[in-house]
């Protein structure tokens, strides 16, 4: 078995950081971009969490319905629908009310990104990141939302 590169192991903690505590918590992932949710779900399966994808909004809905996942991390755009709109929903069912949602998001200089962001909030989102972000920030978040 090849042993790790010198500084390997510290890199990988400080990626990664220390087991989170708790088990494994179920993600969903929602987003049109498949390369984005690939990525993002290894790391975050990295993490010891099972991952979970939706490509639509219709698709998040029919997922978190059928999995309640402990957080949802889903683009303010989806096709069909919106993850305003899809948060929403999610908070009007008794079943999916109280799943955290993270919103992301790559406009920062569009016209209505702040009348988008204030939807989302008003909606029920916990949260709003903003694409790119950093992995160790969404370590951060996922221990900050799972740690309850």
């Amino acid at each position: 078995m090849p042993s790790a590169r010198p500084g390997e192991e510290l890199a990988s903690f400080v990626l990664f950081g220390p087991t989170m505590p708790n088990s494994t918590r179920k993600i969903l992932l929602a987003d049109a971009d498949e390369n984005f949710r690939k990525s993002l779900g290894t790391f975050i399966s990295g993490l010891g969490h099972e991952v979970f994808e939706a490509s639509t909004g219709q698709e998040a809905i029919d997922r978190a319905m059928a999995i309640h996942p402990d957080l949802i991390m889903m683009d303010v755009r989806l096709p069909g629908t919106t993850g305003d709109e899809v948060t929403a929903r999610l908070k009007k069912n008794l079943a999916t009310r109280n799943i955290p949602v993270i919103i992301n998001t790559g406009w920062t200089t569009a016209c209505n990104v702040e009348e988008r962001i204030n939807r989302a909030l008003n909606a029920g989102a916990d949260e709003i990141l903003y694409k790119p972000f950093q992995l160790p920030i969404v370590r951060d978040l996922l221990r900050t939302y799972l740690s309850a």
